[in-house]
C-alpha cells in the first residue's frame, strides 16, 4: 500500500509538472504568433505610406490597435488592453547604417540608410509570476 501511495503521488506530481510545461509552451507559441502579427502589421503600415513608420521616434515603444470597422491598424503611443487578457504587444523602430564599401548593415560606423529601418516586435506576458517576453526583429525598406 505504501509503495502504491508513493507511486501515485509521483505520477500526480509528474502530471502537474507536464501540465505546467504544456501551458507555458502554449503561451510562448501564442506570444510568437502575436509578435509575427506585429511585424506584419508594421509592414502593412509601411506599405500604405513609408512615413507611417519612418516618422516614428527611434527606440520609443509603440503599440498597435486594430479597427474592425476600417479593417486597419493604428499606431498608439500608450499601452492598450492586454491581448487575450495576458499579452502586451509593442514595437520599436531603429535607424540603420550601412558599410559604404559593401552595402551591408552594420551596428556601428557606416553611413545612415534613410530608406531602411530595423523593427523590433516585443510581446510580454506573466507566466505563473515570472515575466516572459518574445522579441522578433526584421528590417523594412522604403521601396
Amino acid at each position: 500500500m505504501g509503495l502504491l501511495a508513493v507511486l501515485v503521488s509521483a505520477l500526480v506530481e509528474l502530471n502537474l509538472a507536464f501540465s505546467r510545461y504544456v501551458s507555458a509552451e502554449g503561451l510562448s507559441v501564442r506570444a510568437t504568433a502575436i509578435a509575427v502579427e506585429t511585424l506584419e502589421a508594421v509592414r502593412a503600415l509601411r506599405d500604405k505610406n513609408w512615413n507611417n513608420v519612418n516618422n516614428l521616434t527611434p527606440g520609443v515603444r509603440y503599440y498597435l490597435s486594430f479597427s474592425e470597422a476600417s479593417k486597419d491598424w493604428t499606431i498608439e503611443t500608450s499601452e492598450l488592453a492586454k491581448i487575450d487578457g495576458a499579452f502586451t504587444r509593442s514595437f520599436s523602430v531603429y535607424t540603420v547604417s550601412r558599410d559604404i564599401s559593401t552595402g551591408k548593415i552594420v551596428t556601428s560606423g557606416g553611413v545612415a540608410d534613410n530608406d531602411t529601418l530595423k523593427i523590433e516586435a516585443i510581446v510580454s506576458w506573466d507566466d505563473h509570476g515570472r515575466d516572459k517576453n518574445i522579441k522578433l526583429t526584421t528590417y523594412l525598406a522604403n521601396f
